[in-house]
């Protein structure tokens, strides 16, 4: 792959039957050919930067990322693929990795991409200065996959499921109006859309949040390709036969309408822009490209923080009876997964290269007992990168206190004791429902589970908790980590201080180097090591209690953050929080609003851990190293960082 400079004022013209990716900021999009790629700025149409694609490659598919937008360039071969992350401002590349697989580049969701090849699917996350894969514990293969707010959407064989490139797990389900073989999917915040071998002139709409919209739009012809984007609720169509562009309103408030770009007659390419304006880009070969502005009403001006899903759970998937959305009009529901399986836990990995998967306790073959078979590796490793399988046998046991062993004692019997039914001991004398019918939470079990940890004993059984499932993915964690967090989150609710390293080098199976400080929880800031002891950062711990950040406030839901490095918000006097809320569509996830002038790392630090990116006021006169937004009020000197803006 080669990166070379170009410059070529006005449209840019191609010479080949083109595609078009357009960046999710809509501040630049790139026009892929068979030998090149060409990055052009928009509004302005210009070519700035061309990138030459490996002509032994099979196939080359391109995809933005992130915030400011960072370039993905997946190269497909006979027996492997090789992933570039490229800075499209240069060009230089960020970080390149290959894949032991054939794999295609399906849909984008922040910083994150979705792949899939024969062997399963992964999701590729990239960072400031890495790419890391990391392999999706699916069974089905999907057969067309997309982006819908801050989620994928993939169509598998007769359903369609929501993945969270966060956490990297199936959320939920939603049924199919119809029975029927889906060719592409997408959405937005409130809706799903597909389209069907059977009906090629229709889009389907699912609703997420019911207003009322249409629950299809037929179009004159049958559709060639369809371009969205995850946060608007406008689709751009090219009818195959006669290459005319459609816009389709999928929330109903306009009618279908098509659009005429000067000096293309046969569109054979079509991106969505939204961002600064909304418009659409369209390409043809031997014609120079043509962006068409669309009208300011076309736009969804909702704000994005007071979006959400119906509060209501969805009834569960039912194959056996008619489909209530059907009968009633009404949105069809979606279904909530039940927790998956973990996939395989990573060890941790040296700085810069891929984490190897942990190799597996001895399991009964496929199909064994009714369990089913770990998903296929998708990557290859040196064999003594491969951490050492787990032991289901009981590791030598340090010294505990009485207390400690009585402790644990108590809450296991407690955990173990039947609930007891009020009403079989109404009218017994001195009778009384027991303390323990209560539900437990996951602290709960988090607790009973440390307990167990600290008097000696190995649980390999780690409770499910999903904000610490949240704060591990956040911070790119390993997930052999998980146990570390969960037990050290414990101890923290049982009142201690922290805990013992040679606790949590037997948690990771004596390995020592998470345990004296020289692992990713200590390069990342997780958890602190002093006295002897390991423990959870306090700002990780408020985020784990769920109180309040301690050094700003959060703006919007929590999610995948697509920002990348550092950006530039060019604004007065006003409010960080009505800063923060007119940005929350470019970054992806939360913003954390600054309050006053905190310290900047601990900011950066957790927003991070909340799920959020970094808003705040500072004065800065060269580009900054943290991934934040900075606040500034002067244009020109906006204009000499030349750093990406925001708002």
């Amino acid at each position: 792959m080669v990166a070379r400079s170009a410059s070529q004022a006005g449209g840019f013209t191609p010479v080949e039957p083109p595609r078009i990716a357009v960046a999710t900021d809509g501040t630049l999009a790139t026009i892929t050919e068979s030998s090149r790629i060409t990055i052009l700025e928009i509004p302005g149409g210009g070519a700035f930067a061309e990138i030459g694609v490996d002509p032994e490659a099979a196939a080359s598919e391109v995809a933005w990322l992130g915030t400011p937008p960072r370039l993905l360039v997946l190269s497909r071969y006979a027996a492997h693929s090789t992933a570039h992350l490229l800075d499209p401002h240069g060009p230089r590349t960020i970080a390149e990795i290959r894949l032991e697989s054939p794999m295609r580049l399906y849909a984008t969701v922040g910083g994150a991409a979705l792949v899939v090849g024969a062997l399963g699917a992964a999701v590729l996350v990239a960072s400031e200065t890495h790419l890391l894969p990391y392999q999706f514990p699916t069974r089905t293969v999907p057969v067309a996959a997309g982006a819908a707010g801050g989620q994928f959407v993939v169509a598998l064989s007769g359903s369609i499921e929501e993945w969270d490139p966060q956490s990297r797990i199936p959320k939920r389900r939603l049924r199919l109006p119809r029975a029927a073989a889906i060719t592409a999917v997408g959405g937005s915040e409130r809706v799903v859309w597909m389209t069907t071998q059977q009906e090629p002139a229709r889009i389907d709409v699912i609703p997420l949040v019911n207003r009322g919209q249409p629950k299809g739009h037929d179009l004159p012809e049958p559709i060639g390709s369809i371009a969205s984007h995850p946060r608007s609720d406008l689709v751009a169509c090219i009818g195959a036969e006669t290459g005319r562009l459609y816009i389709v309103d999928l929330d109903g408030r306009a009618r279908l309408r098509t659009v005429d770009p000067d000096g293309i007659d046969r569109a054979a390419a079509v991106g969505l822009v939204v961002g600064r304006m909304v418009g659409v880009l369209a390409a043809q070969a031997g014609h120079a490209i043509a962006l068409v502005p669309l009208d300011g009403r076309e736009l969804d001006s909702e704000p994005a923080a007071s979006r959400g899903r119906p509060s209501s759970e969805p009834a569960p998937d039912d194959d056996d009876g008619p489909d209530p959305g059907e009968a009633s009009g009404t949105a069809p529901p979606a279904v909530p997964f039940d927790r998956p399986p973990s996939p395989l836990p990573w060890s941790p990995s040296a700085q810069g290269s891929i984490p190897p998967p942990a190799a597996p306790a001895a399991s009964p073959p496929p199909g064994a007992a009714g369990k089913p078979a770990a998903p296929p590796t998708l990557f290859r490793y040196p064999p003594a990168a491969v951490a050492p399988p787990r032991s289901a046998a009981l590791s030598s046991r340090p010294a505990a206190t009485a207390s400690e062993r009585f402790s644990a004692w108590r809450d296991l019997v407690r955990h173990d004791q039947p609930r007891i039914d009020p009403a079989a001991t109404a009218g017994r004398p001195g009778a009384s429902p027991g303390r323990n019918d209560a539900r437990q939470s996951w602290r709960d079990e988090v607790v009973a589970w440390t307990r167990t940890i600290m008097s000696g004993a190995i649980d390999h059984h780690v409770p499910a908790a999903p904000l610490i499932d949240a704060v591990v993915a956040r911070f790119d964690l390993a997930l052999a980590l998980q146990p570390v967090v969960a037990l050290l989150y414990g101890a923290h609710l049982c009142g201690e201080r922290g805990i013992a390293p040679v606790d949590v080098a037997r948690v990771l199976d004596r390995q020592w180097d998470e345990a004296l400080g020289r692992g990713e929880l200590a390069v990342r800031g997780v958890a602190d090591y002093a006295g002897s002891r390991v423990a959870l950062s306090p700002l990780v711990l408020r985020v784990l209690d769920e109180l309040p950040p301690a050094t700003g406030v959060v703006v919007g839901e929590p999610g995948p953050v697509a920002l990348l490095g550092p950006c530039l918000v060019v604004a007065g006097d006003e409010p960080l929080a009505a800063i923060a809320e007119r940005c929350l569509a470019s970054v992806g996830g939360a913003i954390l609003a600054a309050h006053g002038e905190p310290d900047r790392a601990a900011l950066v630090f957790e927003a991070r851990a909340r799920g959020a990116a970094a808003l705040l006021r500072a004065a800065i006169d060269a580009v900054p190293s943290e991934s934040a937004i900075f606040v500034i009020d002067d244009a020109e000197l906006a204009d000499r960082l030349g750093l990406p803006r925001l708002g």
